[in-house]
C-alpha cells in the first residue's frame, strides 16, 4: 500500500481526523501525503504546513540538543549528577526516576513549584539498574541543559536543531496558528500532555508542535550526521534518545525511532537510509478510543519508490 493510500485508509477507519506523512530513501523521490481535516467537525483541510502536537517526539529533539551540548563541552553525559544518575541514563530511561508525575493535579502549586517537585521525585530504582520509560527523566534532562547554558530549551532547540537545518520550527506551545484538535477539553495549540502543560514552559518530554517536513528534516539530519558526530549518533541510536527495534511497530530490529501519544511517529532505517514520519491526531476526540499500533506498522511497511536508477531496494 502506498503512503497516501495508507493515510486514506486510516481516515476511512476514523483513526484520526487528519494526518500528514513524509518518507524518503536516498536516491528515490521523496513521498509526501496528507489526509483529512483539523477536526471531525472542522472542514479545514490538513496541508503540508499543518503543525501537529508532536507529543513524545519532543524527546528526540531534546536528546539531539543534549548530545549537541555534550559535543561542545557544556554537558558531561557520563558524570553522575548530585542525585546519582547520569544525563546519559536520563536519555536512556535508566536513571531510576519514576515514569510520570502527578504534579499537574496540584492546583495549589505554581508552575515553578510543580517543576521542582518533579525534579525532586524519589528514585524508584538505582541508577542504571532497570529501564523505565520516564517523562520525568526527560523533563530533568531539559532542565539540566537549561541550567548548564543559561538558555531556555526553546533557544537551545533553535541553536542546535532548527537553525542548522534551516527550519522555522517545530515550536513549543502555545501556538496560535490553526492546528489539529486533540482531546476534548484541550484547547487548540495547547500541549495535550498534562504534565508538560502544567509547567507552563518548554519542557523536555512534550510540548513541540511541528510539521511532518520539520520532523523529517530532523530524521534526515540524524541519519546523514549533519547534526551530530558519529560518536553522538552511536549513543543516540543505542537508546539515548531513540527507541531501538520495537517489534510492535518497527519492521525489523535494525529500525530506530520514537512514537508520540497523540498519534505521531518517526521511523529511521540506518541500513537503507530511510526516514519516515507519520503525524496524526488519534487522541481526537478521546484518548482511549484508538490504538494506532497496527496502523503505524502498516505505514512503516509501505514500499518506498524505486531509486532513480530503477534498481534500488524497497522497504520490506
Amino acid at each position: 500500500m502506498e503512503l497516501s493510500a495508507a493515510l486514506a485508509a486510516g481516515l476511512r477507519d476514523r483513526l484520526f481526523s487528519g494526518a500528514s506523512a513524509v518518507s524518503s530513501t536516498p536516491g528515490a523521490p521523496v513521498q509526501r501525503a496528507v489526509a483529512g481535516t483539523l477536526a471531525h467537525d472542522d472542514p479545514t483541510p490538513v496541508t503540508a504546513a499543518t503543525r501537529f502536537d508532536l507529543a513524545s517526539l519532543t524527546k528526540v529533539f531534546t536528546a539531539t540538543v543534549v548530545h549537541s551540548l555534550a559535543e561542545v563541552g557544556a554537558l558531561d553525559l557520563d558524570r553522575p549528577t548530585e542525585r546519582g544518575f547520569t544525563i546519559g541514563q536520563l536519555l536512556a530511561h535508566t536513571s531510576g526516576l519514576p515514569a510520570v508525575s502527578d504534579v499537574w493535579r496540584r492546583t495549589d502549586l505554581r508552575p515553578a513549584q510543580r517543576l521542582q517537585r518533579a525534579l525532586d521525585a524519589p528514585l524508584e530504582s538505582a541508577p542504571g539498574a532497570e529501564f523505565r520509560y520516564s517523562c520525568v527523566g526527560y523533563v530533568t534532562a531539559g532542565h539540566l541543559a537549561e541550567e548548564a547554558t543559561g538558555q531556555g530549551l526553546d533557544s537551545l532547540l533553535e541553536e542546535f536543531v532548527t537553525h542548522p537545518l534551516g527550519l522555522g520550527g517545530p515550536l513549543f506551545w502555545p501556538v496560535a496558528e490553526p492546528v489539529p484538535a486533540t482531546e476534548t477539553g484541550t484547547p487548540r495549540g495547547v500541549v495535550h500532555d498534562e504534565f508538560a502543560a502544567s509547567l507552563r514552559r518548554p519542557a523536555g518530554n512534550a510540548g513541540l508542535f511541528g510539521t511532518a517536513e520539520e520532523v523529517h528534516a530532523l530524521g534526515r539530519g540524524l541519519l546523514e550526521r549533519t547534526l551530530l558526530s558519529e560518536g553522538s549518533w552511536r549513543r543516540m541510536s543505542s537508546g539515548e534518545g531513540l527507541r531501538v527495534g520495537d517489534p510492535s511497530w518497527m519492521p525489523t530490529p535494525d529500525h530506530l525511532g520514537h512514537t508520540g501519544f497523540t498519534g505521531t511517529s518517526l521511523l529511521l532505517d540506518p541500513v537503507r537510509g530511510t526516514c519516515r514520519v507519520l503525524l496524526t491526531n488519534r487522541v481526537h476526540p478521546d484518548r482511549s478510543r484508538v490504538d494506532l499500533t497496527g496502523f503505524r506498522k502498516s505505514v512503516a511497511q509501505c514500499p518506498s519508490p524505486p531509486t532513480r536508477s530503477g534498481h534500488g531496494r524497497r522497504d520490506p
